[in-house]
């Protein structure tokens, strides 16, 4: 829920079914850097970008920022929250179906 003061890490397009989101403590400080048993160099994009060159040299840190970005809600955090999950997800949403028809006779 919104009030939970953490980060989400969330794998956007995983490889596999078992990559799931995490939420880890706000005062966190994330590392990521190759194996260095890595046979090879990876690539990383930021934000969809153009992608780079990941070496066993690099690390990225992930932490939240010092500067939040305020938001507005118009009903409130819970509501927005949950009603974002609701679209997003398509809870509780039924297709329309067609009328009943009744079967022809011969």
């Amino acid at each position: 829920a919104p009030s939970v003061p953490c980060m989400i890490i969330a794998p956007i397009c995983p490889h596999s079914l078992a990559f799931r989101p995490i939420m880890v403590p706000i005062n966190c400080t994330l590392k990521c850097k190759l194996n260095p048993d890595a046979r090879g160099n990876a690539l990383v994009s930021f934000d969809g970008r153009h992608s780079q060159d990941f070496t066993k040299a690099h690390v990225v840190e992930i932490g939240v920022s010092d500067y939040p970005l305020p938001c507005i809600d118009k009903n409130g955090s819970m509501q927005d929250w949950f009603n974002g999950l609701q679209n997003c997800l398509m809870w509780n949403v039924r297709k329309t179906q067609k009328p009943m028809t009744a079967p022809k006779t011969s």
